[in-house]
């Protein structure tokens, strides 16, 4: 349909040199039209946004003809000429543009420069005005790295408004969005370290640090709790839930034992080092329940933290299942975790799963979101 009308406008076509010597370089060119003259195309072949037209055109193309057609806009290739078309009413729009950011800025101009001249009268703007467009110009994820205080700052500053200004929806989008590129490298991080041979000590400062990304509804770490309760040991390492409850965690590594096989009976039972972790939780757990007054006001007068120290809950972080070479292994580690009682036994390939899982989710509901 384009390519048709074309050619019938071709036969219709006429020019106008640019004589008007502001056009600086690109004085001379001609600018050709289709059909009849438009009426803001001048006598000298100046128009509105003309000049920045050709000097982008000629930035770009190194042979052109800029067309003025009444409702084309299109680019063609001919004879090594590139054909450049925009409608009138293109022209019209830059023009609406232009009048609503010149408007602005010399407003800012007048007003800048009136505060400075008649200081009792006028104060002076907190800040410039805002041209349209200039932030898609700029900003890019490239530029976060060099970043100043003082620009992090603005920022900060600027996003609570303009979250406060969109639909639900798109802020949802916005924090999925933000989500999901965290947890990605998050996850991308967990992986190369379960295939790593990292110390215990390197997976607790690990844990410590990104439970609250990698495990949905904790909202607080606590680290060792020094309470003076006589030769009482507590755990090294406890989690506020969201409802302030507490639940203890205790962190192995990822090549640690989890079952070991009796060959008399083909069965499998708990590795030494992880009954060990099993029976120390188990001692934390009851320690806690015990002393949980004391626990509680040590709690609220170090971390300011109201806690329900009621029936607290022991995580064992432990292993890793896909180590697992029989279906007998896999059913049979099922069988011992649910036996135990208060204690959860999560593996490092099960929670890198609940990661991955999590993502898909953020992923599937911004595509549907993009897409409605």
């Amino acid at each position: 349909m384009a390519k048709r009308k074309i050619k019938k406008q071709r036969r219709k076509m006429g020019y106008a040199i640019v004589k008007n010597k502001g056009y600086g370089k690109v004085k001379g060119t001609k600018i050709y039209f289709e059909g009849k003259k438009p009426k803001q195309l001048k006598k000298d072949g100046s128009i509105n946004l003309g000049k920045h037209i050709l000097e982008t055109l000629t930035a770009k193309f190194p042979k052109f003809r800029w067309i003025i057609s009444k409702e084309i806009d299109a680019i063609t290739l001919e004879r090594k000429i590139y054909r450049v078309r925009t409608s009138e009413k293109l022209l019209r729009v830059m023009g609406a543009e232009l009048w609503e950011r010149t408007r602005d800025i010399k407003n800012d101009i007048v007003h800048h420069l009136f505060a400075v001249t008649f200081p009792t009268h006028f104060e002076k703007a907190d800040t410039a005005v805002y041209v349209p467009g200039s932030l898609s110009k700029i900003l890019d994820p490239k530029i976060v790295h060099t970043l100043s205080s003082e620009d992090r700052g603005a920022i900060l500053k600027f996003l609570p408004d303009f979250i406060a200004s969109e639909s639900i929806g798109s802020v949802n989008l916005l924090k999925a969005t933000t989500e999901i590129k965290s947890l990605r490298e998050l996850a991308e991080h967990l992986e190369k370290g379960i295939k790593d041979n990292h110390p215990e000590s390197w997976w607790q400062n690990f844990i410590e640090k990104n439970i609250l990304i990698i495990q949905q509804g904790y909202i607080k770490p606590i680290e060792k709790m020094n309470i003076g309760i006589g030769n009482i040991k507590f755990p090294d390492f406890s989690l506020v839930t969201h409802d302030n409850y507490l639940d203890i965690l205790e962190i192995k590594k990822p090549n640690t034992i989890l079952i070991k096989h009796d060959e008399s009976r083909d069965n499998y039972f708990f590795d030494t080092e992880l009954s060990k972790a099993v029976i120390q939780v188990e001692n934390y757990l009851s320690n806690i329940t015990t002393h949980r007054d004391a626990i509680r006001n040590y709690l609220k007068d170090t971390h300011k933290i109201d806690l329900q120290v009621l029936k607290p809950r022991g995580i064992i972080l432990a292993g890793n299942t896909e180590k697992f070479t029989r279906q007998k292994e896999k059913d049979d580690f099922r069988l011992l975790s649910h036996s135990l009682k208060n204690i959860t036994l999560v593996t490092y390939d099960e929670l890198l799963m609940r990661l991955k899982n999590y993502m898909k989710v953020l992923e599937e509901f911004g595509a549907e979101f993009s897409g409605s």
